[in-house]
């Protein structure tokens, strides 16, 4: 009768021991971790952001949508006049 419960007991401690540290006390500076991740993520995209501003990829993007649209105005009116 007592090898039938301390089996069982025997079970679960080794499951707790080889479990490890609890998050909590594996990482107690998350929050500092994830303030440094998000001021790194907020640098790159405003650098991102700067690069984009600095290259010419907006004025040719527009004046390519701009001719496109062009095009197939001229497109429409020629085939339905």
């Amino acid at each position: 009768m007592r090898l039938t419960l301390s089996l069982p007991v025997l079970v679960v401690l080794l499951a707790v021991v080889l479990e490890g540290p609890a998050p909590a006390q594996a990482a107690p500076n998350i929050q500092d971790k994830l303030k440094e991740f998000g001021s790194t993520v907020e640098e790159k995209f405003l650098a991102v952001v700067d690069h984009i501003k600095k290259s010419e990829l907006p004025e040719k993007t527009w004046s390519w949508i701009s001719d496109t649209f062009s095009k197939a105005k001229d497109k429409l009116k020629t085939t339905f006049s």
